[in-house]
């Protein structure tokens, strides 16, 4: 058994994360700014086995003490969008947490530092924000080579419990032919949530993996890595809306609604 540090283990990729490794026999502790997820424990009983915190990355303080025995950090906080009035940037927020919370992870002598970086630059978001996750993958490498860093490059990750999800997962796969987008594309193709979840918990429990992990080892490593049951994961689901030009209004609006939230 490890213990895992989930950052931004609240959110829709980070809550997976939790659950798998919990369900898993892992001890698990995770921070978001709002703290325990909108989860009810009797359907979902594994919330009560993490360590919930309401806590800000940016002040170390409300959160160091996390890192108390753990053996990885697990990094899944990110923004698709900037408010700079609120010091929300790419920069701030895909980069400089990452390489804060590996400078605290060196310091409590965690072994593991697991990175959620993307492939390619989503539709609709600004260059600046993949310039920021590499900036953050550069930076794990080069600043802390003590850390046994490992880095998953998914694209879109689509689940039931983020809407809209699926229903755009279908919609990239239908288009992979006309490769009109990297996320439309064999190589950059959507991800089931549990697939991503598991590839990160493999990830930070595995002495010997580090690196980058791309669309397909990520999905190769979710389904054979016996964390979760590749029979009920989450999957694409097309409607007859998506036809012609409602479905072409239908996609543009799917993924304004996924930038947004």
């Amino acid at each position: 058994m490890a213990k895992l540090v989930v950052l931004g283990g609240n959110g829709f990729i980070g809550t997976e994360i939790c659950r798998v490794a919990v369900q898993n026999g892992h001890e698990v502790a995770a921070f978001g700014r709002t703290g325990r997820p909108a989860l009810t424990p009797a359907r979902h009983p594994w919330t009560q086995d993490v360590e919930w915190r309401a806590a800000d990355v940016f002040a170390p303080d409300t959160w160091r003490d996390l890192l108390d025995g753990a053996d990885a950090v697990v990094h899944t906080i990110a923004t698709l969008r900037e408010r700079p009035r609120d010091d929300v940037t790419f920069d701030r927020v895909n980069a400089e947490s990452a390489l804060l919370a590996a400078e605290a992870a060196v310091a409590a002598d965690v072994d593991a530092f697991v990175f959620l970086s993307v492939r390619d630059k989503p539709p609709l978001v600004p260059y600046a924000f993949l310039s920021a996750k590499r900036r953050a993958e550069r930076g794990l490498r080069e600043d802390y080579p003590s850390l046994r860093t490992v880095t998953l490059r998914p694209n879109l990750v689509y689940g039931d419990r983020k809407t809209g999800t699926p229903t755009l997962a279908a919609v990239f796969n239908q288009g992979q032919e006309l490769r009109l987008h990297p996320y439309a594309s064999t190589e950059g193709r959507p991800l089931p949530v549990e697939f991503v979840a598991a590839a990160a918990v493999q990830a930070a429990v595995t002495s010997t993996m580090d690196g980058i992990l791309t669309v397909p080892q990520i999905e190769d490593m979710g389904r054979t890595s016996g964390l979760v049951d590749p029979d009920a994961v989450s999957t694409p689901a097309l409607t007859p809306l998506l036809v012609g030009l409602g479905g072409t209004a239908l996609g543009t609006w799917l993924l304004r609604r996924w930038w947004t939230s």
